[in-house]
């Protein structure tokens, strides 16, 4: 592995270090979890977008992501349904609802598919906030979709990324997505997590990040193998 390469990991890692491991623990919950994924539109490098993502790893929740970065087609679904370009942005079709503010979406996650939000976690809410602000600040990637990808129309499947939040490989991962502006959908597997057997009946191990492309009947692990293939089949020159 390059020098480069491995400070790159390095650099993922100190953030999820910084964030205190955030969204690496699956929660139980004997709430029933949503029968049609919900979506969230988003960009990886904000910091109040980092907060949702978190809790839909620890709630053990999937979710279609639909990259925001800034230039994104995106974005203009975003203005057109909702009033006006902000994330993080969430549309859950199986309650009708829909909202932006992250902490409003992390108290609705917590009352709809988890046991509630504690008095704790409104309490250090601005605490979290600065910590993401930090994070955020201190790794941009995935802030701006890349030249040729800002208006793709998307492949005809979703791609599919087994993840959680707190893994600093998913997160190199997530961030190539984010500036490739490619939807997918996001299979979170934290540990504790309900769905850890089914990522080893289709993969074989225990490993994230895990990628599986339906429009190119490709699946594989490794996030540098996994970074290389997105950049050659929908880098956009």
């Amino acid at each position: 592995m390059s020098t480069l390469k491995k400070l790159n990991d390095a650099h993922s890692f100190a953030i999820s270090v910084l964030r205190l491991g955030r969204g690496y623990i699956a929660k139980r919950s004997e709430k029933p979890k949503p029968a049609r994924p919900i979506e969230l539109y988003e960009f990886e490098a904000c910091p109040y977008c980092r907060k949702a993502r978190e809790v839909f790893s620890e709630l053990d929740l999937d979710y279609v992501s639909r990259p925001c970065a800034r230039g994104s087609n995106n974005r203009k679904i975003v203005e057109s349904a909702a009033g006006k370009p902000q994330f993080p942005y969430m549309v859950d079709p199986n309650t009708g609802s829909a909202m932006y503010e992250s902490e409003d979406i992390v108290t609705y996650l917590a009352d709809t598919y988890g046991e509630g939000r504690g008095a704790l976690s409104k309490l250090v809410a601005p605490l979290n906030t600065a910590g993401a602000t930090l994070a955020s600040a201190a790794r941009p990637k995935g802030r701006v979709a890349r030249p040729g990808c800002a208006d793709r129309t998307q492949p005809p499947a979703l791609l599919e990324l087994w993840n959680f939040e707190a893994s600093p490989y998913c997160r190199k991962v997530r961030e190539t997505l984010c500036e490739l502006n490619l939807d997918y959908l996001v299979h979170n597997v934290a540990k504790k997590s309900v769905h850890r057997p089914e990522l080893v009946s289709k993969g074989g191990k225990m490993q994230v990040p895990y990628l599986v492309d339906a429009n190119t009947k490709l699946s594989m692990y490794e996030s540098e193998d996994i970074v290389a293939y997105l950049e050659r089949t929908y880098g956009g020159g």
